[in-house]
């Protein structure tokens, strides 16, 4: 016969051990599912701040700038529905071909931050360089101070390339200074004109734009400077706005050095701002006032500041330059000798480089590239 053990009925106050460890375990298990329960609420909270600190952080703006290919834009042919040069006052010839000026487009500059998403973006991508914003930019440089920059640099290196053409067919012209460009929102704006020329300060002239810029400074505050100007070929008395700016009075004016040429060369690129199209401008007014076609049809583009000696100088972004030339269907690109350092190893496909130091170089090469259709006996950047 088995032995059983008797069960005596439950006392609610003193229960029986069976009963008590479930009830241990019931509780233990309940104390840990509600522990257990914000675990994930804390998890999608907390990746939730960490997902609007992302977004928040990859939007603040960094202080660096991003160089990209800019539009190659055709120096014979149009731009915005424009032709980009225009000659009057002499006979000019059919062009064939193209001579495309480069540019870069950039990113982050004053008024235009980047951020750290773009940033990172373009340090994977060949065509685009990062780099601090105060290798291009003063700290305390605005977008509008920017601006007139790019056109005084626009307008200078347009009046050396229109120099250098004239040089080299022999027509004279002479010295003058005019306005290279106007600061937005200053005394001038609206009064002054860029390319305006500068015939009289005050009743007084000047050999050059150091002079005129002192004949301006000795203006009494408070009063307008008068000016004798020539715009597009008439002669005009204007009285400019001046405001004291560290003590002397400011127009809002860049003055410069520049030639009053026989003939009327009218150069429009848009907004486009900058210095280093001077050799490409000046290779279009030569071909456009000399017969034949100077590129045999090619497509030919390239870069580099000119001076009004011919002399090629250096720019930026000249690998940027180089993408954009391909990009826009040239087969052939005008590289500054200076600039050769940063060619060697970054041509795109199918692009051929020559270097050029002078004007002449640049239109010996163009010739050459015209009636053979190669680069060969040219310099390249390649050679020692």
């Amino acid at each position: 016969m088995a032995c059983v053990t008797e069960q005596t009925p439950a006392d609610p106050q003193h229960p029986t051990r069976p009963l008590l460890r479930t009830r241990v375990a019931r509780a233990w298990d309940r104390a840990v599912e509600e522990s257990q329960m914000p675990r994930p609420i804390t998890a999608i909270v907390s990746l939730g701040i960490l997902c609007i600190m992302l977004v928040v952080g990859a939007s603040l703006p960094v202080p660096y700038v991003i160089e990209q290919p800019g539009p190659a834009i055709d120096v014979l042919g149009e731009y915005e529905d424009e032709q980009v040069i225009t000659i009057s006052g002499r006979t000019t010839y059919p062009t064939e071909g193209e001579l495309m000026m480069t540019t870069v487009a950039v990113d982050g500059g004053p008024g235009y931050r980047v951020t750290p998403a773009e940033v990172i973006g373009a340090w994977f991508r060949p065509s685009r360089t990062v780099m601090p914003r105060e290798l291009l930019f003063p700290a305390d440089q605005t977008r509008e101070q920017t601006t007139l920059q790019n056109t005084v640099q626009m307008t200078t290196s347009q009046q050396g390339a229109i120099a250098v053409a004239l040089d080299e067919l022999g027509i004279e012209y002479t010295s003058t200074v005019f306005i290279a460009g106007v600061l937005e929102g200053t005394p001038a704006d609206g009064v002054l004109e860029a390319r305006d020329e500068v015939l009289a300060i005050n009743g007084e002239s000047a050999e050059n734009a150091l002079g005129y810029q002192r004949l301006a400074a000795a203006t009494a505050h408070g009063q307008p400077v008068r000016m004798r100007v020539r715009r597009d070929g008439e002669e005009k008395d204007l009285e400019v706005p001046t405001e004291v700016v560290d003590g002397a009075p400011r127009m809002g004016v860049t003055l410069a050095d520049g030639y009053d040429f026989p003939i009327d060369v009218s150069i429009s690129v848009g907004h486009v701002g900058g210095p280093s199209a001077g050799t490409m401008f000046a290779l279009a007014i030569y071909d456009e006032l000399t017969p034949g076609p100077l590129t045999g049809g090619k497509r030919i583009a390239g870069t580099g500041t000119i001076d009004d000696q011919g002399m090629v100088g250096p720019i930026g972004g000249i690998r940027q330059k180089m993408v954009g030339a391909r990009s826009a269907g040239a087969d052939y690109f005008l590289a500054p000798a200076d600039n050769c350092n940063e060619v060697v190893g970054h041509v795109p496909e199918d692009l051929h480089v020559v270097s050029i130091a002078t004007f002449d170089e640049a239109r010996a090469a163009v010739e050459t590239i015209a009636k053979t259709g190669s680069t060969e006996g040219l310099k390249t950047c390649e050679e020692p």
